[in-house]
């Protein structure tokens, strides 16, 4: 599995995730920027609400001290998930999106921890400030800023694979040295006597 199978399962797996406990179809769970998030609702049924996953940074975590080439390497991914609501029926777009937001923060607040094959990533919940919020949505092509929450998926490895364990390496090394053993005692004695 390359590195890009990693990303692209995690993110696969939080869409699942999110499905499943908003009740939305996973097509209305949108990974990538929010802005793509507004033009598929613009494009599609207004009426649906919509999520959007969000991976706006990676940064390497973990650094086993014994780590080879072969192990994978760690990650962490931070994670901005958006609400769009729809406007149908007596809710408001404003309404739906509190709603969706109360169910991702329940729903990652009751499952802490994701398993992906035979890798456990951790979801934290991580505070943007206003900066970081202004920073982030300043790249989004005029998209009007919605709800969001921040989270960190982490030790994320890539390959996704679990570390194998190596034999013991080498701590410390002996030399002994001692007289060679010889079958006859004559040879053993000096030629002066002593």
């Amino acid at each position: 599995m390359s590195a890009s199978d990693s990303l692209s399962t995690l993110a696969h797996e939080v869409r699942l995730i999110l499905a499943e406990a908003s009740g939305l179809d996973p097509t209305q769970i949108v990974i990538g920027p929010p802005h793509e998030a507004a033009k598929q609702q613009d494009n599609g049924n207004q009426s649906l609400d919509y999520l959007c996953v969000f991976f706006y940074c990676m940064g390497f975590s973990g650094f086993p001290a014994d780590a080879a080439s072969i192990d994978p390497l760690y990650l962490k991914a931070l994670c901005m998930i958006t609400a769009r609501g729809g406007r149908s029926g007596e809710k408001t777009p404003g309404d739906s999106e509190l709603m969706l937001i109360g169910t991702v923060a329940e729903c990652f607040h009751k499952k802490p921890v994701l398993k992906l094959d035979a890798a456990q990533i951790q979801i934290v919940p991580t505070q943007l400030s206003l900066d970081d919020i202004n920073h982030l949505w300043a790249t989004q092509n005029n998209t009007p800023y919605r709800l969001s929450l921040s989270y960190e998926f982490s030790l994320l490895p890539v390959p996704m694979k679990v570390r194998v364990e190596s034999s013991p390496r080498v701590e410390n090394v002996f030399l002994t040295v001692k007289p060679l053993e010889t079958d006859n005692p004559a040879a053993d004695t000096r030629e002066d006597g002593s």
